[in-house]
């Protein structure tokens, strides 16, 4: 009888822990609430700052004259010690300069990619005939936590990422995620700078932070439903142990 009974019990408790589980899955997530007919928004392109990693692609119609500053073949030529050298890329320290063969120390941070190889066409036209430059950031990623289905670092390829297109592919919202209240840490000029968007309405889509910027780290907060849900099953979990270890020992 008393083997029954405890039997009975456990049985009980999984029953009402599955209950508790399937009806945190209910909560439906709207976004975009009144979205007007058209919507416009320009796409920035990246600044360069410390700590990215710039691939430098010089090319002429004399590619011997180029091969000098190819990460790959430099070294032959004697430039084994330049200190910005990173892999296939040149690292941009904490002053905002990479250091180039012939060239020398040159400042990057606070230029696009655009208007960086611009400024190294300039000064490589006493030593390329007719140079083309084309710089972009290999180490472009950005980070999200919280309430997405896949968390996790992604690199981005081509230098452009919203916010939405970030949650995308994370998997999308969880069922427990506040997409009202998604907080943004941005590293600005060397501070810290953080900021919550609403995904729910139209107008963030015109803000600075639709668009990431590299090594920007999002995180969505759980809603306060869940949250409420969740303390509810901690103390339903401490009145079910509770209630169970007291059944046992009346019982054993």
């Amino acid at each position: 009888m008393k083997i029954t009974f405890i039997l009975n019990l456990k049985t009980y408790i999984n029953i009402l822990f599955l209950l508790l589980l399937f009806t945190s899955c209910s909560n439906n997530k709207l976004l975009f609430k009144n979205i007007p007919e058209s919507l416009t928004t320009g796409m920035p392109e990246a600044i360069i700052t410390y700590g990215d990693i710039l691939d430098v692609n010089i090319s002429s119609l004399n590619s011997e004259s180029t091969l000098i500053f190819s990460p790959s073949t430099s070294n032959k030529y004697g430039y084994n010690n330049i200190s910005s050298r990173v892999l296939d890329g040149y690292l941009v320290d904490s002053e905002g300069f990479i250091d180039m063969p012939i060239i020398g120390s040159i400042k990057a941070s606070g230029l696009t990619c655009t208007k960086f190889g611009e400024l190294l066409k300039i000064n490589l036209k006493e030593y390329v005939l007719n140079p083309t430059v084309g710089v972009k950031i290999l180490n472009f990623r950005v980070s999200i936590l919280g309430e997405v289905k896949q968390p996790g670092t992604f690199n981005v390829i081509n230098q452009n990422m919203s916010l939405t297109e970030l949650i995308s592919s994370a998997g999308g919202f969880t069922n427990s995620a506040d997409p009202s209240k998604v907080l943004i840490i941005r590293d600005a000029n060397n501070e810290i700078e953080t900021r919550y968007v609403d995904l729910t309405s139209y107008e963030f889509i015109n803000s600075e932070y639709y668009y990431l910027k590299q090594n920007d780290e999002v995180y969505v907060r759980p809603d306060k439903a869940s949250l409420a849900f969740d303390f509810g099953i901690l103390r339903n979990i401490g009145s079910i142990a509770l209630l169970t270890t007291t059944l046992i020992l009346i019982f054993r």
